[in-house]
């Protein structure tokens, strides 16, 4: 495994936990206590963890993405409800742009009784996923995140200029009152800022968690969202935050 990947795994057992220690590291990676140490240090000289007594402690929470393979275990019971609840406003002979995100994927897993539907994405997962309907369906193009299972770019953005479509589905790596969406990845951030300017219906399907703080990259103002789908663990200062706004607030399950 390369030291990259290393850094990449051990970011996502800190997310899960907030704290890892180094027997942990080393068990997990086979490696020497030198060689978890250097690892370490590299991620405190980076900003990203803070070394403390036998291990480390993420500096900040919520500074970094986890991998797409973590995140689609993360919360799946309120996800797959917000996706059941989703495909309720979806529409027999429906076109749909399809954002890249593991909430999003659960939208597309619950519309396959649906008819006539015709589909954008940028996401791989929800291509296999879909790959077995009738639905008609478009694939952006781009560059490949690999371990994100989606494509992004200049083509991307140059093919969803000849689009109109019905409604927007679409994800996010942090949501605020203040900031509205905010994402990780410049890239997918660009083009989800475009699948929503192309979308007559604009659609957020977010987890609880993700409400409360902000990522690195702008995607949005919460005025360009119609419809929230979250779950019901969402704080009640936050439900009366977004509600106060104006925010049209679902809640699934």
């Amino acid at each position: 495994m390369l030291p990259q990947e290393r850094y990449n795994r051990i970011l996502s057992l800190l997310t899960k936990s907030n704290v890892i220690k180094i027997e942990e590291i080393i068990a997990e990676f086979h490696i020497s206590v030198e060689t978890a140490r250097r690892d370490l240090t590299y991620l405190e000289s980076e900003g990203l963890i803070k070394k403390v007594y036998g291990g480390a402690v993420l500096s900040n929470p919520f500074a970094f993405e986890l991998l797409s393979r973590d995140r689609l275990s993360a919360n799946l019971h309120n996800k797959e409800l917000i996706g059941k609840k989703c495909s309720e406003f979806i529409l027999d002979g429906d076109s749909i742009l399809f954002d890249v995100g593991t909430t999003t994927l659960q939208v597309a897993k619950a519309l396959k009784e649906k008819k006539n539907l015709t589909v954008i994405t940028n996401s791989i997962y929800i291509i296999n996923e879909l790959m077995d309907t009738d639905f008609t369906i478009y694939v952006l193009g781009g560059k490949i995140r690999h371990e994100e299972k989606s494509i992004a770019g200049t083509e991307s953005l140059f093919e969803l200029d000849h689009f109109h479509v019905s409604k927007a589905i679409i994800g996010a790596g942090a949501i605020t009152a203040e900031n509205g969406i905010s994402d990780y990845n410049i890239e997918e951030a660009i083009v989800r800022e475009k699948i929503i300017t192309r979308s007559k219906q604009v659609i957020l399907v977010a987890d609880s968690t993700k409400f409360g703080h902000d990522a690195l990259i702008n995607v949005c103002p919460i005025s360009s969202i119609h419809t929230i789908i979250t779950d019901k663990d969402l704080a009640k200062g936050f439900q009366n935050q977004f509600t106060e706004m104006g925010v049209h607030l679902v809640f699934a399950g």
